[in-house]
């Protein structure tokens, strides 16, 4: 038996009569609506990744700023004698491990002794295989969160540990070790380096005569400044407690003799202290 017209097709409640149901998209319609997607995401992708790292790089400069009060502090509260450097007591930079960065002698360190001016554990309580993936988070208060890690800080049982954020390696002169007094920063405190982004191995360089071994050392010099860390620039304290953004050719030397080292005579940027 024929169904009369208006029978062959049920009639939805909200349809008026003979109205049919309406047509889902065609595919010419789809794939319009995926173009506009599509470039959509192209507009909005970059844009997310450039608010992505300048608010790492803002997270960074206040990082920075704390440790420069942390070491302003800690001066203060000691006689105007610095933290000291790192494990070793002469002066000299060298990488440390963890059984140096754990060890008694580095009490004074500034990894462990500043630590509690901004409210963070000391480094030596990461010493344990167990803890050091918490000390290479990014939200480590020991790093920038722009850092590209060694991938050989994943592994637990790796005995070096590496720093993003560094000490200036040149505050202490091997004639004034182990520590010296911050009263020797007089003339342009200002201008004068406390701490600065750390170069690591996977990181691009400044320079290419810039560091290219034992990266990661608790201090550093501008021949490890990771000046393309944040864009073509790097972050820095300084002993008036700022902390600031600098292009990487205004920390480091890019031509002549010095290139890949610290720009002399310093005008923006002061390394050694004043002499006594």
């Amino acid at each position: 038996m024929t169904l009369p017209a208006h029978a062959a097709e049920p009639r939805r409640p909200w349809m008026r009569p003979g109205q049919r149901p309406p047509a889902g998209f065609t595919l010419i319609e789809l794939l319009v609506v995926i173009a506009i997607i599509g470039v959509l995401a192209g507009l909005l992708l970059p844009a997310l990744a450039r608010t992505k790292t300048a608010a790492r790089r803002t997270e960074c400069i206040s990082r920075m700023r704390q440790w420069g009060f942390a070491f302003i502090s800690y001066a203060t509260d000691n006689e105007g004698m610095m933290p000291r450097e790192g494990f070793h007591t002469n002066g000299d930079v060298f990488w440390n491990n963890w059984a140096q960065v754990q060890h008694p002698q580095s009490q004074d360190v500034w990894y462990n002794a500043l630590s509690g001016y901004v409210d963070r554990p000391p480094a030596s309580s990461y010493a344990s295989p167990a803890e050091r993936q918490v000390f290479y988070d990014r939200n480590s208060f020991f790093h920038c969160p722009s850092a590209r890690l060694p991938k050989a800080t994943t592994t637990p049982s790796y005995q070096i540990a590496v720093f993003s954020i560094a000490m200036n390696s040149q505050l202490i002169q091997p004639a004034q070790a182990p520590t010296t007094s911050i009263h020797r920063i007089r003339t342009q405190p200002s201008e004068t380096v406390l701490f600065l982004d750390n170069l690591l191995e996977d990181e691009a360089r400044v320079v290419d005569e810039q560091a290219w071994t034992n990266l990661g050392q608790p201090s550093a010099y501008a021949n490890r400044f990771a000046g393309v860390r944040h864009g073509q620039g790097g972050t820095l304290a300084f002993a008036d407690g700022r902390a600031a953004w600098l292009p990487g050719n205004k920390v480091v030397q890019t031509r002549g003799p010095l290139r890949g080292w610290g720009i002399l005579p310093g005008v923006d940027i002061i390394w050694e202290l004043d002499p006594e």
